[in-house]
C-alpha cells in the first residue's frame, strides 16, 4: 500500500510540474487561439509552440474546422431538398473539405431516372449561400426486372487512406415484393469513386415485406458483376453483406440448383399447357440435382437413365445421358400442394431407348406425356 501512495504522488508531481512548464504567454496565446478560432490563428500557434501541450488539442480543432461539416445528415437533407424533384428520395451526405461546406445528395425514385441509375446532385455552399450544380447519373448493378427502390439500414462512412467514403444500401423488390436485391454502396465524394455489391434472392418474409425497409433475403452475391475485388471499399460492402442476419446466402449446391430450375423454367414457358419442343439443359457440377438424382429411383433405357422426384418446390425429371456423361434437367414444374386439385406428376418410365412416358393424376382425371430426349420434342 506504501509504495501505490508513493507511486501516486509521483505522478502528481510530474504533473503539476509539466503544467507549470506551460510558460504565461503559450497558456494565453493558446486561450485566444482557442477563442476566436481560424486556420491562421491555428498555424500561429503550432509554428509558435509545435512542441506545446496543447499542440494535438490545436490540430484537432483545425482539422475539424477545415474538414469535419457542422451539418447532420437530417440539416443536409433540409438543406439541399429544395433542389430536387419532389417525390424523390434522398440520403443527404453533407461534407466539410479545406473549410468549405458540401452537401451530396444520392436520389432514386425521380420519374425521368431509370430502375438501374442513381441520380448525385451536389451543392456547395458559397458567399451567396447554397449553389446546385447538374445531377449526374450512376447505375446499379444486378436489379434488372425489380420495380421498387428505397434507402434501408443506417449509411456508414469509411477512412481508406485518408479519402472518406459514404457506404449507403438500397433495397430494391419485384412488383410483388417476391423478389428482391440489397445493394451495398460506397461514393467517394472528394474522388467520385463509386461501386455497389448486390445480393439478390427472393424474400423469405411471411409478410411479403411490405413495411417500409423489411426484408429477408435467400439469395447470393451477384458474384459476376464483381470487379476490383483487391479494392478496400469493395471488401468493405462484401462483408457487410455478409455479415447482415437479414441477408441468409444460399449454399453453392442450392444456389445452383435454383438456377438450373430458373433457367429451364424461363425458357420453356409454354411447357405444361402448348409447348411441342423442349429446351433441356445440362447441369452443372456440384448442382444438388446431381446429388438428388443419385438417391432416387432410377429408369433406364440402351441410351438415358431418368429419375423423378421434388426438389426445392418442384417436381423435377433428371436424366443421365450415358453417351456423353452428362447430367441433363429435362422438366420442371411447380411440385402439387393438393393432389385432388393440382395436377400431379405421378411416375415416369421409357418407352423405347428416346422416348419417356410421363404419367399424371389429377383427382380422379389421368393424363400422359411422351418425352423425346433425343429430338426434344413433347406430345399429349
Amino acid at each position: 500500500m506504501k509504495r501505490l501512495i508513493t507511486l501516486a504522488a509521483a505522478v502528481l508531481v510530474l504533473s503539476c510540474i509539466g503544467a507549470a512548464a506551460q510558460t504565461k504567454a503559450e497558456t494565453k496565446l493558446y486561450q485566444r487561439t482557442i477563442g476566436k478560432p481560424s486556420v491562421a490563428a491555428y498555424d500561429k500557434f503550432l509554428k509558435k509552440y509545435p512542441s506545446s501541450v496543447y499542440s494535438d488539442e490545436i490540430k484537432a480543432r483545425k482539422d475539424t474546422l477545415l474538414n469535419i461539416s457542422p451539418y447532420s445528415e437530417a440539416e443536409g437533407l433540409e438543406i439541399i431538398s429544395g433542389f430536387i424533384p419532389e417525390g424523390a428520395e434522398i440520403k443527404a451526405i453533407p461534407l466539410r473539405k479545406n473549410a468549405v461546406d458540401y452537401i451530396y445528395a444520392i436520389c432514386t425514385n425521380i420519374d425521368s431516372l431509370s430502375t438501374d441509375n442513381l441520380a448525385f446532385y451536389l451543392a456547395t455552399l458559397g458567399k451567396s449561400g447554397w449553389t446546385v450544380e447538374k445531377p449526374w447519373k450512376l447505375p446499379v448493378q444486378g436489379v434488372d426486372g425489380l420495380t421498387t427502390r428505397e434507402f434501408v439500414d443506417s449509411s456508414a462512412t469509411w477512412r481508406i487512406r485518408d479519402e472518406k467514403y459514404v457506404n449507403f444500401n438500397i433495397l430494391y423488390s419485384s412488383e410483388d415484393k417476391s423478389e428482391q436485391a440489397y445493394v451495398s454502396c460506397f461514393y467517394s465524394p472528394v474522388t467520385q469513386d463509386y461501386g455497389n455489391v448486390t445480393f439478390r434472392g427472393k424474400n423469405s418474409l411471411a409478410d411479403g415485406g411490405d413495411k417500409a425497409g423489411s426484408y429477408r433475403i435467400t439469395g447470393r452475391i451477384e458474384e459476376t458483376m464483381l470487379t476490383g475485388l483487391d479494392r478496400p471499399q469493395m471488401r468493405l460492402a462484401i462483408d457487410g453483406i455478409d455479415k447482415n442476419p437479414c441477408l441468409e446466402a444460399i449454399p453453392d449446391d442450392i444456389y445452383l440448383t435454383d438456377l438450373a430450375i430458373e433457367n429451364w423454367t424461363k425458357n420453356n414457358p409454354d411447357a405444361l399447357t402448348s409447348a411441342r419442343k423442349v429446351n433441356v439443359f445440362i447441369l452443372e457440377d456440384g448442382c444438388s440435382l446431381i446429388d438428388e438424382y443419385r438417391k432416387a429411383d432410377k429408369e433406364n433405357s440402351s441410351k438415358y437413365s431418368a429419375a423423378l422426384f421434388d426438389h426445392r418446390g418442384f417436381s423435377v425429371i433428371v436424366v443421365f445421358q450415358k453417351e456423353d456423361n452428362n447430367y441433363l434437367l429435362a422438366w420442371a414444374e411447380p411440385e402439387s400442394k393438393d393432389h385432388q386439385r393440382d395436377r400431379l406428376l405421378n411416375s415416369i418410365s421409357f418407352s423405347d431407348a428416346n422416348t419417356l412416358d410421363m404419367r399424371y393424376n389429377q383427382g380422379r382425371k389421368t393424363f400422359r406425356y411422351k418425352l423425346n430426349l433425343t429430338s426434344k420434342t413433347l406430345s399429349r
